[in-house]
């Protein structure tokens, strides 16, 4: 049956109807490795979107069929950098016919991560993912222990950019996290070590990854202490400038008498209520000190 698709290909549009009229029930076999002729097609190099068209048109269910590995014709598509058109597609047909249908993502992510996948094949799909399917989460924390300990290392494929790889990996895994971080010198110290980490492929690296966790830990935990200690130090200099400034009003005091003879019970009631020295004097302090606090504040 594929082979007759794939011998039609080439077809004009005035064609397709004589076709779809080869097409038969055949289309939803699945072969001796559980593929499809949608798996066979988006594992091909070669791309035809009308093709895409007619499969998806007489056989929807090829769309969510797995082959004996778990794997869907969406993750040969990402896997084999299909073309911007053939991955749209395939994405509006699963929305359109299938929108509740629960990806596995995470193991999409493993299986690409353990080959010699792109890096930005990798990011299109995530990308991708996260545009069409936002609520369906990927379990990094599962992948990346997965990605350092590494039982049976021939179950990785190794290439020259395994470290880089690795670096990447780990980078899209805690990114979130990273980016929660309050302060970008905190954010900037948590990617240099990721990006500087010396992931070796004959190696455990479980070690790395467990370092940079606890450090990403560490500052998670810093910004509350942070928040309690700028507080409190804020009303220490606060308590310190107002005795300072009591005491330099008592000193002015003794030095001139303050007239209140035909004061108003009003005028009297700021006197003696310290209202002029709250105005004159905190408020302006306030005002100066939180100025410089902010400005003292790592910028963003």
């Amino acid at each position: 049956m594929m082979q007759r698709l794939l011998a039609a290909m080439n077809l004009r549009s005035g064609q397709r109807g004589a076709l779809h009229s080869m097409m038969d029930q055949t289309g939803n076999q699945q072969d001796c490795l559980g593929m499809t002729p949608l798996h066979i097609l988006t594992s091909s190099s070669v791309h035809n979107l009308e093709l895409y068209r007619l499969i998806v048109e007489k056989y929807p269910t090829n769309l969510i069929t797995e082959d004996r590995w778990g794997a869907l014709p969406l993750l040969y598509a990402f896997w084999g950098a299909a073309p911007v058109e053939i991955i749209q597609f395939l994405l509006a047909r699963y929305q359109s016919l299938y929108p509740d249908y629960d990806f596995n993502w995470t193991m999409m992510v493993e299986t690409m991560g353990r080959t010699d996948t792109p890096k930005e094949s990798i990011v299109n799909m995530l990308h991708e993912g996260q545009m069409h399917f936002p609520e369906q989460p990927i379990d990094w924390e599962y992948l990346l222990d997965e990605f350092v300990n590494l039982a049976d290392p021939s179950d990785f494929c190794f290439s020259s950019t395994f470290t880089e790889r690795m670096q990447f990996l780990i980078m899209c895994g805690l990114s979130l996290r990273v980016e929660g971080l309050a302060f970008k010198v905190w954010r900037d110290h948590i990617s240099h070590l990721i990006q500087t980490a010396n992931f070796k492929s004959d190696e455990n690296n479980s070690g790395i990854l467990r370092s940079i966790r606890d450090k990403l830990a560490h500052l998670e935990d810093e910004l509350p202490k942070l928040k309690e200690a700028t507080a409190i130090l804020d009303l220490a200099l606060w308590k310190m400038n107002i005795c300072d400034t009591s005491h330099q009003l008592k000193s002015f005091c003794r030095q001139k008498e303050i007239k209140v003879e035909g004061a108003s019970s009003r005028q009297q009631c700021r006197v003696t209520c310290g209202a002029d020295v709250i105005i004159g004097h905190v408020l302006p302090y306030l005002i100066s000190t939180g100025d410089d606090y902010y400005a003292m504040l790592p910028v963003e």
